[in-house]
């Protein structure tokens, strides 16, 4: 068999082309890890837990130092009320990436839930700190929601103020501050900042509770009766519900 230049050219292109391809890996185990955790990620926010579970107890297994694993799989324990396992699980996690501020946020929430306000509070402002944190509303917002949980309102408020010099229009932070100003008595206070909640969020059971209340409060029973009445047809089974009842 007669092989021309041309032909050898072919010929060691297909070589190396087989040679690439048999040298060619498949994922990591730590890019394995990272597909099953971002799965699970992703069932937790749509509170498909079991799902969730299943998916992020496979990366862990594949690669029990995964970060994203761990924090997640700390929510996921967490809102099954599984409090110590949560509990180990932030542990690993920030020992691992304990710069990360989405985890010293969650962290931070986790802590306060525990009653542990002080180092709760430590791990906000840690988070805060970090110039990479895009939504610092967030971390401002659970801090002040853990000091009024440790009845220290006047430091609350100056953490919810700071969420909203932040982001306006950061619902979570608007309601907080409508709560604060009703227990204080500043009823009309209270009803402006739920008015700005109102055009930038849904109504939940307990907006519309702390509506029908600030309403009494003002003596505007026709607003108070138009809230009650939406808690009771949307939400008819919660807590909120049975107390207008």
């Amino acid at each position: 068999m007669r092989i021309t230049t041309k032909s050898l050219a072919v010929l060691l292109l297909a070589a190396a082309l087989s040679a690439c391809a048999s040298t060619t890996k498949g994922p990591s185990k730590k890019e394995t890890a990272e597909y099953y955790s971002q799965l699970g990620v992703g069932y937790l926010q749509k509170n498909r837990l079991e799902l969730a579970q299943e998916n992020l107890a496979k990366a862990l297994r594949i690669n029990r130092d995964s970060k994203d694993a761990l924090h997640y799989s700390a929510l996921l324990e967490e809102r099954l009320g599984n409090m110590q396992q949560a509990s180990a699980l932030f542990k690993r996690a920030m020992q691992l990436d304990g710069k990360n501020p989405e985890l010293l946020n969650n962290y931070g929430s986790h802590l306060c839930k525990q009653g542990n306000y002080q180092a709760a509070i430590t791990a906000f402002k840690a988070a805060i700190k970090n110039p990479l944190y895009q939504t610092p509303e967030f971390a401002y917002t659970n801090a002040g929601i853990c000091l009024q949980k440790a009845k220290i309102p006047q430091q609350a408020e100056g953490y919810y103020r700071k969420a909203l010099e932040h982001n306006p229009q950061f619902s979570l932070a608007l309601y907080q501050m409508a709560e604060l100003e009703y227990a204080r008595g500043e009823n009309a206070k209270a009803q402006a900042f739920l008015y700005r909640y109102n055009e930038r969020a849904q109504s939940t059971a307990e907006t519309l509770l702390l509506c029908y209340k600030i309403n009494q409060a003002l003596n505007d029973l026709t607003a108070a009766e138009q809230c009650a009445t939406q808690l009771i047809a949307h939400f008819p089974n919660s807590a909120e519900a049975k107390q207008i009842n």
